[in-house]
């Protein structure tokens, strides 16, 4: 009966944690006043339904990091790498393998560029477009995951992402 006890406690106390540590790192949750000293240039563009978003860096450069704040919380990231060459591409394509190599989404779905993954805490969009001699790659990090601390569960993950 101990034993029992002792393996109920164990997965009620660390299984979460060992989730956890299968996901990879994000902002998502970080206050403003933390992200302000992560990015020293952060500075606020507008808001909108979404929340507050803050830029880091400078688009017309070919990189820039946006965030979405709502309630002083990180709920959406996104990093943009933009130019005409392969260099998007080529970030694009090791970002989807360090996913796909590093860490174990609850579910994900896969198409035409496009990877998005489903974690704990929150979902990961990995996209690439190329249009008009411009090449687009950015990954996108929102709250709200899958299964033990989010509503959404992997068939509803699967039913808005899949595009079948």
């Amino acid at each position: 009966m101990k034993r029992i006890l002792i393996a109920i406690t164990f997965f009620v106390v660390f299984l979460p944690s060992m989730v956890l540590a299968q996901d990879p790192g994000t902002n998502i949750g970080t206050s403003l006043s933390a992200m302000r000293q992560k990015f020293p240039e952060l500075r606020y563009v507008k808001t909108d339904e979404k929340g507050m978003m803050y830029e880091d860096g400078y688009p017309q450069d070919g990189i820039a990091t946006f965030f979405y704040f709502r309630n002083d919380k990180v709920v959406e990231e996104c990093m943009i790498v933009q130019s005409n060459d392969g260099f998007p591409r080529m970030w694009y394509d090791k970002m989807v393998d360090s996913f796909i190599s590093n860490y174990s989404p609850v579910c994900a779905v896969n198409g035409y560029n496009v990877h998005r993954f489903c974690y704990s805490s929150f979902k990961v969009h990995l996209l690439y477009v190329s249009e008009n001699g411009s090449n687009t790659a950015m990954i996108i990090y929102e709250e709200g995951g899958c299964g033990y601390f989010s509503g959404m569960t992997p068939k509803a993950f699967f039913e808005k992402y899949d595009s079948k």
